[in-house]
């Protein structure tokens, strides 16, 4: 693993607000779409503002984001799902593109268990073309928080510990991201951001 984490780390944030695709199924056939706007910081120094939208209907869902860092470099994301409510599993991926033009993606699946916690695994595929692993666990702990337990692991054997805490309530939302490197250091990034919730716009029938 190279000693920097970040190609890692910035592919690993997209799984992490993945988590709240996976933790709220769309199970009805009445789409809706969660626009998200708000900022982050980091213990680097980092910081940032952030956009998304994100559409489910009937088990499957879309996200697209973008973010600026402070240097005015923009970056995008977009990730799916598709989640079988028959045997509470689901399969997702997704590809993020970094400021620098370099490109890594992932995919995965997951399972809802007995007592309604999530348990993920995958392959995160770095921009240089290496392949890391992943599982995580999801875990509600109120309504609208949701905690996040996931282990990376490169090919070489190397891990990266992360929590990431969730939590939205009256249109406004946290998101804590702790991060255990390799070389014993720790980063965290905070994140706050404002959604809005409403009916996803009609797609126009094909022709």
């Amino acid at each position: 693993m190279n000693i920097s984490p970040f190609p890692r780390f910035a592919s690993a944030a997209a799984i992490a607000a993945l988590a709240l695709m996976l933790a709220n199924p769309a199970h009805s056939d009445d789409a809706t779409q969660t626009k998200r706007a708000g900022t982050y910081t980091t213990s680097k120094g980092g910081s940032g503002t952030t956009s998304s939208t994100t559409t489910r209907s009937n088990g499957n869902v879309e996200r697209k984001g973008t973010w600026t860092n402070a240097s005015g470099g923009t970056g995008n994301v977009q990730s799916q799902r598709t989640w079988d409510k028959s045997t509470q599993t689901a399969t997702f991926g997704g590809t993020k593109t970094r400021p620098n033009g370099t490109t890594s993606s992932w995919q995965g699946t997951a399972v809802r268990n007995a007592l309604g916690s999530i348990s993920a695994k995958g392959i995160i595929t770095t921009a240089g073309g290496k392949q890391d692993t992943f599982t995580s666990s999801d875990t509600r702990v109120a309504p609208g928080t949701w905690d996040r337990q996931q282990v990376i692991t490169s090919a070489s054997g190397k891990t990266i510990d992360r929590t990431v805490d969730n939590s939205v309530a009256g249109g406004k939302g946290t998101r804590t991201v702790t991060t255990a490197l390799p070389n014993g250091q720790t980063v965290t990034r905070n994140a706050s951001f404002s959604q809005t919730v409403s009916p996803a716009p009609a797609t126009a029938p094909n022709n």
